[in-house]
């Protein structure tokens, strides 16, 4: 069996992520990458209507290719094209065009293609619409992800697979105690509006006023931080609150172990890659009870689900958690093992193996 991983470009964000899964996957399977942005990491590059292509094309138009440009051709040579950006989707549709062709459709969806862009984007409600006539497979992050995809765009139920994003390979991490005298609080995400930067903020504000000695830092950047600056200014904050900007994710996996909760508390997320992250490394979670978020916690044994934007009923648990030291031990022990069991880059390989397999042999 010969798999394409077919990528825009290779994501900076996940370089590492990446590298690690294909490692994994390669061993039960031939899987090559393509990009259309140049990457010497990757085994083609491919530019559209470069010399190459171009030089297809007038074949195509004389009728000595079947193939409308080059890499059609290249999709193939393979028995499974796997896109993992779901914008390229017009690029194997063509392919499927094609009555000869065998290759088998998977793309992976990313919460924004789910949740944000089919209200205002008639081309991605389109697609969809007609998605079983090309597409053989979505794989997607959560159950909450794939049941918004059947009921609010009606893709088919038997095209959607649920195989979660890992954090990486398993790893032994001794389960760790609270900070002592201060709590410490942690989130990381792209600044935008989705990510409830105000409920956050809100959150700390809760704490304040209960008289609670925490910090909260805030990783990440994005279009609306202005907004994290602002709020953080209103609700008086400045002594609690501390705005750490970007850092990497290698950074970012060696930093979690300094906190003692960190939160997500968004209002659209398909998965929470980080939230998998900080429990890898024992940290116990609050997350909304938005998206799939609810399913990558174990609700009171690895952290605390929001329920009804109930803020003052958090702080009491992230309180009285806290100030059990052992308790907080065993939540930290069970983070940790809801990590290595459920999202694992074995864990992940796993489901690609049986995904494609099935496919395969259909």
């Amino acid at each position: 069996m010969k798999i394409l991983y077919v990528y825009r470009e290779i994501p900076k964000k996940y370089g590492s992520y990446l590298t690690q899964l294909l490692f994994q996957i390669k061993k039960i399977f031939k899987i090559d990458t393509f990009v259309y942005k140049t990457n010497d990491s990757v085994d083609i590059n491919y530019k559209t209507y470069g010399f190459k292509d171009s030089f297809h094309r007038v074949f195509y138009k004389l009728k000595l290719s079947k193939f409308k440009s080059l890499d059609l051709k290249i999709f193939d040579r393979y028995d499974i094209v796997h896109l993992q950006h779901s914008y390229l989707f017009n690029k194997v549709i063509s392919i499927k065009k094609i009555k000869s062709s065998k290759s088998k459709i998977v793309i992976t969806l990313r919460g924004g293609d789910t949740y944000l862009k089919p209200w205002v984007d008639n081309t991605w409600l389109t697609f969809y619409k007609n998605s079983f006539h090309f597409i053989d497979a979505f794989v997607v992050m959560t159950n909450h992800q794939k049941k918004y995809l059947i009921e609010k765009w009606n893709v088919k139920d038997c095209l959607i697979y649920v195989i979660p994003v890992s954090f990486g390979i398993r790893k032994k991490v001794k389960p760790k105690y609270p900070n002592i005298g201060q709590i410490k609080l942690m989130s990381a995400f792209r600044m935008t509006w989705e990510k409830n930067i105000n409920e956050c903020l809100l959150l700390a504000k809760k704490m304040k006023e209960n008289g609670v000695n925490f910090i909260y830092d805030f990783y990440g950047n994005g279009k609306d931080i202005s907004q994290l600056y602002f709020l953080v200014d209103k609700y008086g904050l400045k002594n609690h609150v501390n705005i750490m900007g970007f850092v990497s994710n290698e950074e970012l996996n060696n930093l979690y172990r300094n906190y003692d909760f960190f939160i997500q508390l968004s209002l659209s997320e398909s998965f929470g890659a980080t939230v998998i992250e900080a429990q890898s490394n024992g940290v116990p979670c609050l997350v909304s009870n938005s998206g799939g978020l609810p399913e990558t916690i174990l609700n009171n044994i690895t952290g605390f689900v929001n329920y009804e934007d109930k803020l003052e009923i958090c702080v009491d648990k992230l309180l009285k958690l806290w100030k059990n030291r052992e308790l907080y031990l065993e939540f930290s022990k069970e983070a940790i093992q809801n990590s290595n069991e459920k999202f694992s880059i074995e864990s992940e390989t796993e489901k690609l193996k049986t995904l494609y397999t099935k496919l395969y042999s259909s």
